[in-house]
């Protein structure tokens, strides 16, 4: 006669123990957290490069301002969007980025505005800066430089310097980390901290490359 072995009450109702059921949950819970970081970073990431792509047509609608307009824009200091100016100078070097003057979007991936800081000698209505024979209509000469210093860090190295214009996205927290890098980012003076991205800094900053700026207006031939 055969010997029938006994079925285990697991096999015989398909069923499932609570210690079981208890560590299936416990796995589950390790890969949805697992999974949930990678999603914040992943969307955190392609906020920073859509800033940085709207960074890049930003500083494009500033070439082209310059071009047609001889000079760079004014800041906008009243949040209308406008570029302020008086008496044919900039009300302030440092506001917010005339992004109405420019016909260019407002806002970062974040929905806020940008930071821009100009040389003021580069969006006068006086024509040249003084280097050499000015040329007219044009406030800036192929000598001309820029007062605007980019650090690795507050007190750092110095990445670029005599830059014409800078534009600045706060990134995520808007300035609210505090930290001494990012609030050179907002002094309202002419550094500016551009890094790696932490904690404690996330803004993303962009500049008017001077070779690059030079270079169209003598190729469109506003400069000589």
């Amino acid at each position: 006669m055969m010997n029938c072995l006994p079925i285990h009450p697991r096999t015989a109702n398909g069923g499932f123990s609570l210690i079981e059921m208890a560590v299936a949950l416990v796995i589950v819970g390790l890969l949805l957290g697992g999974l949930m970081m990678p999603l914040s970073l992943q969307m955190d990431n392609a906020r920073r490069k859509d800033t940085e792509r709207t960074q890049s047509a930003l500083l494009e609608a500033v070439y082209g301002h310059a071009i047609s307009n001889g000079r760079l824009p004014c800041p906008d200091i009243n949040n209308d969007g406008m570029e302020d100016r008086v008496g044919g100078n900039c009300v302030s070097a440092f506001g917010g980025l005339p992004w109405a003057s420019l016909g260019t979007g407002q806002n970062d991936a974040w929905g806020r505005g940008f930071v821009y800081r100009v040389t003021p000698t580069f969006a006068d209505s006086t024509d040249g800066t003084g280097c050499t024979t000015a040329t007219p209509g044009v406030s800036f000469s192929l000598c001309s430089t820029g007062d605007i210093e980019v650090r690795n860090s507050a007190v750092g190295q110095v990445l670029a310097s005599n830059l014409a214009a800078i534009v600045v996205s706060q990134g995520a927290n808007a300035g609210a980390a505090a930290a001494a890098d990012e609030i050179e980012n907002t002094d309202n003076d002419a550094i500016f901290v551009s890094r790696t991205q932490a904690a404690d800094f996330d803004d993303l900053v962009a500049w008017v490359v001077p070779g690059i700026l030079l270079n169209r207006m003598v190729v469109t031939g506003r400069l000589p």
